[in-house]
């Protein structure tokens, strides 16, 4: 795997967390997406940005003073991730 410089690797923990989610989220392809990202690092790593925009997209939930343009923000990026897994699984990478 080539990894670019600057760019900081997700922690296993939250990339699990991210995976966990996904599956929760998309429950028709589970299987499917455990078995992609134990092959697929790149899959793994997506699981991991997912889980780590989900993260801060909660504590922004409960932040009363949490700018909803933010909200809003972080919500539709992990609705993007979610389109990018899909993409990946329906493809077969």
């Amino acid at each position: 795997m080539v990894r670019k410089e600057g760019v900081a690797r997700i922690p296993r923990q939250i990339a699990e967390q991210g995976l966990a989610r996904l599956m929760m989220r998309l429950p028709a392809t589970r299987a499917t997406i455990k078995a992609t990202a134990t092959r697929q690092p790149h899959l793994y790593e997506l699981c991991g940005a997912y889980g780590e925009a989900c993260a801060v997209l909660d504590r922004m939930r409960k932040d009363l003073s949490a700018d909803p343009a933010i909200v809003t923000e972080y919500e539709i990026i992990c609705a993007e991730i979610e389109i990018d897994v899909t993409r990946i699984l329906l493809s077969g990478q």
